[in-house]
């Protein structure tokens, strides 16, 4: 996926009786990523109907929206990437040594292996071949950590210079290999433990094409730092064994670059963040506004943890903008009143939504917007007469669900004449006897940064400053480490 923006996804963790329904928040546009083009968005996830506006979002509040920089964090604090999620086999590699050893390290006696090494598990246990085939079994359940070798049989003293490979990619830091419960006895995830600051780099390289200008690149690196950081301090609360994916379900991470641009903004803006209230806000982005932000408090769910996305700096106000020059700046699709229909039900019966028992689709009308001019919600009625009310987030996943008897949705960003998915839920709908035409505006949720935005405003001279005002309003840059 290198060199394709915005491909970012905002992953909402609830649990309850819609927890099935919460997890479809973050699935939407799944279909066809790996071959996204040009001018592509992230953050798929959406807003389910418990609140249907803004009010009392854009107050001031006390509640706890993110982890405190009111003292800074001092050293630079790590962040654990989870690379592979339930795997039986991966070759890691390296210098001509690696250590492997248990979690914690103090557990359990250190082996200094040849690389590569090929991991694989036996009736739960992991097992770590070398590359003369020598194999060890390690007991079953048992976390490992596999690093760089300094010549010390503990492995204590992690070299800065060397790296390690996972497959074909190349990460700094410390391998964890953490066997995995329930279904798969044999199965295991890999995670990569490093600096925020090595892990930064790995973000711009692959969520803005290269050669974009310098101020773009500082300004990702100031939104990606903030918002892992958010994402750590909520995985830590949690008591989770990794912080953040390297996929669409957070920011796509792709190892370790040596591109200069990446490297280069993640210096010059080291350990600074964005924060209101003393506290690093969670700072969302995707790929093209359309000229209209949108409101994180109607895009995602709102929830007792989830009180962060209240927060006034992440609200759709009404800003100039610059990503005109954006692939999917405007687009249309056109689909048959029966294909919708069917979507609209099926997907509001699959995640319990009112909307299970609507008839044929006869009328899409905006409902509310936000202060940008942005659809919050929209308002459907059937032949029937009756009328659902959707967030614009479901709305756009409902029209791309999977339905057994219609045609996929074809996604084809770099193609819009064949493209038939809904990019994003800033549309108009005109139902006319058994046709639908959706005129859309940009590609993602529009929430905070727009990474086309900020390629547009970087080519008329402007700063990582001035950008950060428009797209975080009542957010400052602090340092937080």
């Amino acid at each position: 996926m290198m060199g394709q923006p915005g491909l970012f996804e905002q992953r909402t963790r609830t649990s309850g009786q819609s927890q099935a329904r919460r997890v479809a928040l973050a699935l939407l546009l799944v279909l066809g990523m790996s071959s996204l083009g040009s001018g592509v968005v992230s953050c798929q996830a959406t807003g389910q109907a418990i609140e249907r506006t803004l009010e009392g979002v854009t107050g001031t509040t006390t509640a706890t929206i993110g982890p405190s920089i009111e003292m800074p964090m001092g050293a630079e604090p790590d962040i654990r990437v989870r690379i592979e999620k339930g795997v039986t086999r991966e070759t890691i590699g390296g210098p001509d040594r690696v250590v492997v050893r248990v979690m914690p390290p103090a557990a359990g006696s250190p082996a200094t292996m040849r690389s590569p090494i090929v991991v694989t598990m036996s009736n739960g246990a992991l097992v770590t071949t070398d590359s003369a085939g020598i194999a060890r079994t390690w007991n079953a359940g048992t976390a490992l950590e596999v690093l760089v070798s300094d010549g010390r049989a503990d492995g204590t003293v992690l070299s800065q210079r060397e790296t390690l490979t996972v497959g074909k990619g190349r990460y700094p830091g410390i391998v964890q290999l953490r066997p995995r419960t329930g279904e798969n006895l044999n199965a295991f995830d890999i995670i990569v433990s490093m600096g925020v600051e090595s892990y930064v780099p790995g973000v711009l390289s692959h969520e803005l094409l290269p050669k974009w200008p310098r101020q773009t690149n500082e300004v990702q690196a100031i939104a990606a730092r903030s918002y892992a950081l958010h994402e750590r301090w909520r995985a830590r609360r949690e008591g989770r064994a990794f912080d953040v994916e390297d996929t669409i379900a957070d920011q796509v991470f792709g190892g370790a670059t040596r591109e200069t641009l990446p490297l280069e903004a993640t210096r010059s803006t080291r350990g600074l963040v964005l924060a209101q209230q003393g506290q690093i806000i969670r700072a969302y982005f995707s790929s093209t506004c359309g000229g209209r932000p949108a409101s994180a408090a109607v895009a995602w769910p709102l929830e007792p943890d989830t009180q962060f996305n209240r927060t006034p700096a992440l609200q759709g106000k009404t800003r100039d903008h610059a990503c005109q020059q954006a692939t999917l700046y405007r687009w249309s699709v056109e689909r048959s009143t029966d294909d919708v229909s069917k979507r609209v039900k099926a997907w509001s019966q699959r995640y319990d939504h009112p909307a299970r028992d609507i008839g044929r689709v006869r009328q899409v009308r905006v409902g509310e917007v936000n202060d940008a001019g942005r659809p919050n919600t929209f308002v459907l009625s059937d032949d029937s007469g009756k009328t659902y009310t959707m967030t614009a987030e479901e709305l756009r996943m409902s029209l791309n669900y999977a339905v057994a008897d219609l045609a996929p949705v074809r996604f084809a960003p770099r193609d819009l004449a064949n493209n038939t998915t809904v990019l994003s839920g800033d549309i108009s709908v005109d139902v006319v006897g058994t046709r639908v035409r959706i005129l859309g505006r940009g590609w993602g949720h529009g929430v905070g940064m727009c990474q086309w935005c900020a390629k547009g405003f970087a080519d008329r001279g402007e700063d990582w400053r001035t950008m950060l005002k428009r797209f975080y309003p009542q957010a400052e840059v602090v340092r937080g480490y």
